[in-house]
């Protein structure tokens, strides 16, 4: 066993100590929020070149973010936790 293996087999061991350890799955709501987060950096960036008003970056990444935070509430409900 490599030295890498060992480590993943010790970080997603199931003794109890932790509240979830291990890889879970995302839904499409948090996938959506996190792409709409990094549009909104890009606009951010681009806003004067492309001749944008500024509230487009901000309003997408508040939508952004409010859909990130929901998906992940959602995820955490599917999993059961």
């Amino acid at each position: 066993m490599g030295r890498l293996s060992r480590l993943r087999a010790w970080i997603n061991r199931d003794d109890g100590r932790f509240y979830r350890a291990g890889n879970t799955a995302i839904g499409p709501l948090s996938i959506i929020g996190g792409l709409a987060f990094v549009t909104s950096l890009i606009l951010s960036q681009l806003h004067r070149h492309v001749d944008l008003h500024v509230g487009w970056p901000i309003g997408v990444g508040i939508v952004g973010l409010v859909s990130w935070c929901l998906g992940g509430v959602a995820d955490d409900r599917r999993d059961g936790t």
